[in-house]
């Protein structure tokens, strides 16, 4: 039995001259026979089985291509040698806000209106009135000395910053309780004073020539009497992460010095070789990036001074 598909094969490659005469046989005549030989090839009498390539996932294929906003060029867990820390804070503080140490505010504000507006009586004062009032502001320190003073009259101002340096160039420090005096001259020219809350700060950051300085209280790194040779739990390792964490978000890659203001040398070097060491763990750079001094003073003016050299 001859293979229909093989025949197929065999007609399409006849000559086309040869084709035209056995197809037109002559009338009465039997059909020419045609032979075709092949060489070097074989015929198939199979039809190779038909495969079709399906995708399982086709339908959910879209799903799965991740969100190519969500892919970052850089890990922010792997970062450049210039960057050596991570981006994200792992700590409490990220989820609990209130327990920042250092305000985002670029001075000490007074509000001077309010607090006459207070004195007599509340409210919003006429401001025809307000404007008859002369006002000064002396901030005071804990021995009751001035440390700086301000006065004007007429509309007194709604508010008044103060960067926390005085005329002789010298810095509120961290730990030291400083006390705003209001003092107000009536239209008959009687004074009247009132004053507000303490002011007494953990921690402060100040731009000075030698470069940016973050003072930080010892009572809290220290305990009370400032006398500690580790930070105390909770307080004060708070407060030396919240300095760590200060300086990643804004100055990283910036060499430091750490100055500690102690009872004696031997408690000041103590001091400051753990300041150091947390340091060193949180801002994840070389020993060689934070150079750490010490020095005796006496105890208001106990403290540590973390220098960013920027300068």
């Amino acid at each position: 039995m001859i293979n229909p598909f093989a025949v197929l094969l065999a007609v399409a490659s006849v000559p086309a001259s040869a084709q035209a005469a056995s197809s037109t046989p002559a009338p009465g005549a039997m059909p020419t026979e045609v032979v075709i030989k092949a060489e070097g090839a074989k015929l198939a009498d199979m039809k190779p089985p038909l495969v079709i390539t399906v995708d399982a996932f086709e339908t959910i294929r879209p799903d799965l291509v991740p969100d190519q906003n969500l892919l970052l060029a850089v890990s922010p867990l792997t970062v450049s040698w210039r960057r050596t820390h991570p981006e994200f804070l792992m700590n409490d503080r990220v989820i609990q806000p209130w327990r920042t140490t250092f305000s985002e505010k670029p001075g000490i504000s007074f509000k001077i209106r309010e607090q006459l507006e207070s004195l007599l009586g509340g409210g919003k004062g006429d401001p025809k009135e307000l404007r008859k009032w002369g006002w000064s502001l002396t901030v005071a320190d804990e021995e009751g000395r001035v440390f700086h003073h301000y006065e004007g009259s007429g509309d007194p101002p709604e508010e008044l910053l103060w960067s926390g340096q005085n005329d002789q160039n010298e810095w509120v420090r961290a730990g030291r309780s400083y006390s705003a005096v209001y003092t107000f001259t009536s239209p008959d020219g009687s004074p009247r004073t009132r004053v507000g809350p303490p002011l007494l700060f953990k921690g402060i950051v100040h731009q000075e020539d030698t470069g940016l300085h973050i003072s930080l209280d010892s009572a809290v790194l220290f305990g009370t009497n400032k006398n500690g040779q580790e930070l105390q739990a909770g307080s004060g390792t708070d407060l030396l992460r919240s300095a760590a964490d200060l300086i990643k978000r804004r100055f990283p890659a910036i060499p430091i010095a750490v100055r500690v203001f102690a009872n004696t040398k031997e408690l000041g070097e103590a001091q400051a070789q753990a300041i150091q060491k947390i340091l060193l763990r949180e801002l994840m750079v070389p020993v060689r990036n934070i150079a750490v001094d010490f020095a005796r003073s006496p105890f208001s003016d106990q403290r540590v001074e973390v220098v960013l050299l920027n300068r």
